[in-house]
């Protein structure tokens, strides 16, 4: 059309053809406006495919199944946007291998979940994971926010994920079971535990459940009992490599560790199971209390005797009553998207983001699960709180400090990985002087 009104000003004097011209360009680029509003307008109608890995597959399971009616909601609300969920559950072997075939074939899901264990700041200087700071420094943003819970993705202050979860780690007492053997307290220290320990084994009951067999749960144990021996000091020196594995403090946590498992203390066969193996033994009363993270609530509601279950903080020792208060909290699992920025693939799974970590979202999870811990702030009625949560609340208000593992302030997904795995080992014939060994050499390698 273009082409054709310049032939036929042609004839005509250069000073009209310039003017026709320059008309013609005018009405050319009006054209091009509107094809490229059309364009817009069919790119924000076209249907946009995004894969998503999250841990939420059993719906009947409170947590799970609640994040799994948010993504249909969304789902309903977004038509145009189309979610291929890829979500694995409690296989936390299972999950990792995904995200690391992932990484190595350059394919990660667009929006997933991973944590420390992970070589999160690897992720960022390799550009496998999305910079997000503009989105949660956005108004619209109502999610997790603060430096102190971005902290665990937060590199080069830029932010690249916001965590789905403030994670404690506490533990759930079978109180019946623990009366109907005579110990009519909660106890609260290791020495109680431990006098406690030959009559709950001689009934065949494990006294203090870990699932060993996840690396995550060893993990939380561990920086747990390191609180309870050291405080928070133990973390910080370690960070600052100003102690060593074979050294003093860390030889004592070893050796604690490995005691608790010899005195039965501990189920010796602990590493052969999984988180959900070691409730189900719990519900079985065939343990009578279990440290594990704040994600497994609701299956502890949901058991018949959920009215004997009471929550407390890891056990501490008499004679360091000044450590008794500190929880094991962490904000260092959430959500991270792969996706280019400026691509249709990045902005759906950004809306997907903020409506899973949306303040919304989180307040309805608390109410359907009757309280607990959030990295955002709202509004809750703590008189419709569970009487599981509801316990939990009243002590995690108690607490003097909080930390995440010690293995978070590391920055080194190789040695989170190296601790787990050696502390595993006691379990099977190590000893605590080669683990310390194994350790304090696989830290020096690393420059710690």
């Amino acid at each position: 059309m273009a082409a054709g009104l310049l032939t036929g000003c042609g004839a005509s004097g250069g000073q009209e053809q310039k003017v026709t011209t320059e008309a013609v360009k005018e009405e050319s680029k009006e054209g091009e406006s509107k094809k490229e509003g059309s364009k817009k307008e069919e790119s924000k109608n076209e249907t946009v495919k995004i894969t998503y890995l999250s841990r939420f597959v059993n719906p009947e399971l409170v947590r799970a199944g609640y994040y799994i009616e948010k993504l249909n909601q969304f789902r309903e609300e977004n038509p145009n946007i189309e979610i291929e969920d890829i979500s694995i559950g409690d296989d936390s072997e299972a999950f990792k291998a995904k995200i690391n075939a992932g990484v190595a074939s350059g394919d990660l899901p667009d929006l997933f979940i991973a944590n420390n264990g992970f070589p999160l700041a690897q992720w960022v200087e390799n550009g496998l994971v999305a910079d997000l700071t503009e989105v949660v420094k956005s108004p619209d943003w109502t999610g997790p926010s603060s430096d102190e819970m971005l902290e665990a993705f937060t590199f080069g202050g830029k932010v690249y994920g916001v965590p789905n979860a403030l994670n404690t780690g506490q533990v759930f007492v079978n109180t019946g079971l623990l009366k109907e053997h005579g110990i009519t307290q909660v106890p609260r220290t290791w020495e109680e535990i431990e006098a406690m320990a030959p009559v709950l084994n001689e009934a065949g009951i494990v006294p203090f459940g870990v699932a060993a067999k996840s690396k995550a749960e060893v993990g939380r144990f561990i920086s747990a009992l390191s609180c309870m021996m050291y405080g928070i000091q133990f973390r910080d020196q370690l960070a600052d490599a100003a102690i060593k594995w074979d050294g003093e403090e860390g030889m004592s946590i070893a050796k604690q560790f490995k005691t608790f498992i010899d005195e039965g203390v501990l189920d010796p066969d602990a590493v052969s199971f999984e988180v959900q193996d070691t409730i189900s033994l719990f519900e079985q009363k065939q343990v009578a209390m279990m440290y594990t993270a704040a994600y497994h609530f609701d299956r502890f509601q949901q058991m018949e005797f959920s009215d004997d279950i009471v929550c407390v903080n890891f056990p501490s020792f008499s004679d360091k009553p000044e450590n008794k208060d500190i929880w094991i909290a962490s904000a260092s699992e959430g959500f991270m998207i792969s996706s280019k920025p400026g691509t249709p693939e990045y902005d759906a799974a950004c809306r997907l983001l903020s409506f899973m970590l949306s303040a919304d979202t989180f307040k309805g999870y608390a109410e359907r699960n009757g309280g607990g811990a959030f990295p955002v702030d709202f509004d809750f009625d703590l008189s419709k709180a569970k009487n599981v949560v509801g316990s939990f609340m009243e002590e995690f208000s108690k607490r003097s400090a909080s930390t995440d593992e010690f293995t978070a302030y590391l920055n080194n997904a190789s040695l989170v990985d190296t601790t787990r795995t050696e502390f595993q080992s006691l379990f099977v014939g190590r000893s605590p002087e080669e683990v310390c060994k194994t350790l304090a050499e696989q830290y020096s390698k690393e420059g710690r």
